[in-house]
C-alpha cells in the first residue's frame, strides 16, 4: 500500500534544540484558506500530528472549523518548551510560565541559517561525505564565533523576546487537539504538568523493524558498553564519557565504550569507534556489546533504541529520565549491591540521572558481571509481545474512538478548559 505524501510550501521555521529567539518568525500568520481547500479536497476523518514544528496555527484553525478530530503524539516537548528538551542549566526545567527561557535560547539559530539547513540544497549536500566534513568545519567555526549572538542581530531581533506570548500561542494550538497519545508515562507526566487541560492515554511506541530476537548471552572478561546516537549534552554523551574515563583511571581497564556514530572518532583509550549503521545490521551490533547505555539528562519521551536492545536480549542501563523504562518489568533503581543479599535488578538498570549515579551502577556491574546474566535471563523470560501489529491495533482503536466521539457530536476533551 502506497501512502501519498504532501509537503507544506514555506512552513514556519523548524526549531533546533538551541531554542527560539525570533518570536515573530515562529508565529507568523498565513492565509488559512489554502489549508481549508486542501482539507476539503482530501476529506480526512482524523488528523494525527507528531510535532508542531513548522506548522502554522491556521492549519489547526481550519481543521477545527471542519470538525476533524486531532490526535497529537508526544515525541518531543516543542510547544511546552522552546528548546524542546525541557532542560535548564542541565536540570529538568521547572519554569512552567516560560519566565527564564531567554537564558536557554541565547544561542538560537537565525531564521536564515535554519532555512539553509532545512533546504533541499542542504539535503543534497549532506549526501556528499567530503562536502559534509567541510560544512561541519565551517559550521563549527561559525558557532565558535557566535559567543554573543545578540550583538550581531538587527535592532528588531535584539528586542527582548516575549516568551509568555509564545507560550500562550502554542497553548492555543494544544487546545485544538482532541486527544493526546503519550508515548510513555514520563511524557504524560511532563505534558500534564504544563498543560492541565489536556486528556490522553499512554501507548508505548515501536516500529516495524523490531521483532522478538531474544536469546541467552555469554559475558566475557571485557565489559563492553554500547552508546548509539548523537554526541549531545542533553543525551548524556559527555557525562558517559567522563564516567568511563574516571573508572578507567581507577583501574577498570577491562572496560570498552563502543560508539556508533558518523561523528569524528574519539581518541580515548577505552573508546571503540564504529560508523553509523542500518537497521539490518543491528543483529551483529548487539552481538558486539554487553549492555546498552542511554544516559539522557533530558526527559527523553521514549527511546526506541532501548526497545531494540531488549528485543535482542541485551540489558540496558538508562537514566530515570528515559521514557522507555515503561517496558522494563521488575527493575529497581540502583542504590547498592550486597554480595550477602544481592538485589534483583530485573530486566534493566535505572539510575538517578547523575554522574555519580551512573558511575555507581557501572562500577557495580563491572565488579559483579553476574548481574548482566541475571538481567539477560529476566529479559528472555519476560512476557512481552514485540509484534508491531499490536501497536498498530492499539493506535487504530484510538483513531476509531476519536472518530466515533466526533460523529456523536461530543466536544473535544481538551477544549473544555482554558490555560
Amino acid at each position: 500500500m502506497q501512502i501519498p505524501v504532501y509537503l507544506i510550501d514555506h512552513p514556519l521555521p523548524v526549531a533546533m534544540c538551541n531554542g527560539i529567539l525570533d518570536i515573530k518568525s515562529y508565529t507568523e500568520k498565513c492565509d488559512g484558506r489554502v489549508f481549508r481547500s486542501f482539507l476539503q479536497e482530501l476529506r480526512p476523518n482524523l488528523i494525527h500530528i507528531h510535532t508542531f514544528m513548522g506548522l502554522h496555527r491556521e492549519f489547526l484553525n481550519e481543521v477545527q472549523k471542519l470538525g476533524i478530530p486531532v490526535l497529537f503524539t508526544t515525541h518531543d516537548y516543542f510547544g511546552i518548551c522552546p528548546t524542546a528538551v525541557m532542560l535548564q542549566h542541565g536540570h529538568l526545567c521547572e519554569d512552567g510560565k516560560w519566565k527564564n527561557c531567554a537564558a536557554c535560547c541565547v544561542n538560537a539559530f537565525s531564521k536564515s541559517r535554519l532555512r539553509l539547513e532545512q533546504s533541499e540544497i542542504y539535503r543534497l549536500v549532506r549526501k556528499q561525505d567530503r562536502i559534509i566534513t567541510l560544512f561541519k568545519k565551517v559550521n563549527n567555526q561559525i558557532s565558535l564565533g557566535r559567543k554573543n549572538p545578540r550583538k550581531t542581530r538587527s535592532g528588531a531581533e535584539m528586542q527582548k523576546p516575549d516568551y509568555a506570548a509564545l507560550r500562550k500561542y502554542y497553548a492555543s494550538m494544544f487546545r485544538m487537539v482532541s486527544w493526546f497519545h503519550f508515548n510513555s508515562t514520563l511524557s504524560k507526566k511532563i505534558y500534564e504538568s504544563r498543560l492541565e487541560f489536556i486528556k490522553g492515554s499512554v501507548i508505548n511506541i515501536s516500529h516495524s523493524g523490531i521483532a522478538d530476537q531474544r536469546k541467552s548471552r555469554i559475558y566475557k572478561k571485557e565489559l563492553r558498553l554500547g552508546y548509539f546516537g548523537s554526541w549531545a549534552v542533553h543525551k548524556g554523551f559527555y557525562l558517559l564519557l567522563e564516567v568511563c574515563g574516571s573508572l578507567y583511571e581507577e583501574g577498570c581497564t577491562n572496560l570498552e565504550l563502543h560508539l556508533y556514530s558518523d561523528t569524528e572518532a574519539r581518541k580515548e583509550v577505552f573508546v571503540r569507534n564504529h560508523p553509523g549503521f542500518r537497521n539490518e545490521q543491528l543483529d551483529r551490533i548487539f552481538c558486539d556489546i554487553d549492555v546498552l547505555v542511554v544516559p539522557s539528562i533530558w526527559p527523553e519521551t521514549f527511546g526506541l533504541v532501548v526497545l531494540e536492545a531488549v528485543s535482542y536480549g541485551v540489558p540496558v542501563i538508562i537514566s530515570e529520565y528515559t521514557g522507555a523504562q515503561d517496558i522494563l518489568p521488575g527493575y529497581q533503581k540502583t542504590e547498592a549491591y550486597d554480595e550477602a543479599m544481592p538485589m534483583n535488578f530485573g530486566s534493566g538498570f535505572i539510575y538517578d540521572g547523575t554522574c555519580q549515579g551512573l558511575k555507581k551502577i557501572l562500577k557495580t556491574i563491572y565488579d559483579h558481571r553476574e548481574l548482566l546474566k541475571q538481567a539477560n535471563n529476566c529479559i528472555v523470560d519476560m512476557d512481552y509481545d514485540f509484534s508491531y501489529e499490536i501497536h498498530v491495533q492499539e493506535m487504530i482503536r484510538m483513531y476509531r474512538k476519536l472518530i466515533k466521539r466526533k460523529a456523536e457530536g461530543k466536544p473535544a476533551e481538551n477544549s473544555r478548559r482554558q490555560v
